[in-house]
């Protein structure tokens, strides 16, 4: 079995070293990725707090975090088990 040269290993971790910063250099062309916004300004964001009239549990979310909705949109439906419960009892 024949070794190979000292030298040989250190080559390859150079020129690797090299590729790697040669990578690097080319991919941070000051450009986001696609989808990505940059820029530098101040966010303010306008919060809103949302009750019901009658108290219960949320059956189901139909909007996530974020999203933009209208004036009158549902935004999520209650679960009326105990409710529909209680109207029975009391009829």
């Amino acid at each position: 079995m024949k070794s190979s040269p000292r030298w040989l290993f250190p080559v390859v971790l150079i020129a690797l070293a090299a590729a790697g910063y040669y990578a690097w250099q080319r991919s941070k062309d000051g450009a986001p990725p696609q989808g990505i916004a940059s820029g530098n300004g101040r966010i303010e964001a306008v919060e809103i707090d949302i009750s019901t009239k009658a108290p219960g549990r949320i059956k189901e979310i139909l909007v996530g975090e974020g999203d933009f909705v209208k004036a009158g949109e549902v935004l999520a439906r209650m679960d009326t088990t105990q409710l529909e419960a209680q109207q029975r009892q009391a009829g």
